[in-house]
């Protein structure tokens, strides 16, 4: 319940801010007041952003003492160890490298295309017997089947 709250106070500083490209991927509110903010955009979310929205919402929360008096606020974006839960994030993130986890099997490779339906990703894999010839494969996976798709870090 407090969430949505917090939702909507993130919603209204988006819009006033004209930052229509910004959405919200996850609100949490633990027992132990702290509540954390996780923004994304079509494009990039910056500091700026995440320091306005912080002090709108800190503001609106200080005013009103709905969460107390202890809390703690953080507001970020979701960062490379946190899933893709939208589709705007598959989209923007075409081309990058990712980890898709499905019941049946875990797939790592290059997000190659994002459709509504479902996202293609390209393995490449060592033939076997040979270090030098690569094997190619596009797996097609329906968004349904995708129980966590996290983008992969490369040194």
């Amino acid at each position: 319940m407090q969430s949505n709250k917090i939702n909507r106070y993130v919603d209204d500083c988006l819009e006033v801010n004209g930052w229509v490209d910004c959405f919200i991927v996850e609100v949490i509110h633990s027992p132990s007041g702290k509540i954390e903010i996780y923004l994304d955009s079509d494009t990039s979310i910056t500091y700026e952003i995440c320091r306005k929205v912080s002090r709108y919402v800190e503001s609106i929360i200080d005013e009103s003492k709905e969460f107390g008096e202890k809390y703690v606020l953080e507001v970020s974006s979701p960062g490379l160890s946190r899933p893709l839960k939208f589709f705007r994030q598959y989209k923007k993130n075409v081309g990058r490298k990712v980890v898709v986890k499905t019941a049946e099997k875990t797939f790592k490779g290059i997000l190659k295309e994002a459709k509504e339906k479902f996202i293609v990703v390209e393995e490449t894999k060592s033939k076997k017997g040979s270090k030098k010839k690569k094997e190619i494969k596009e797996h097609t996976i329906e968004m349904t089947n995708i129980m966590e798709t996290k983008i992969a870090v490369s040194f």
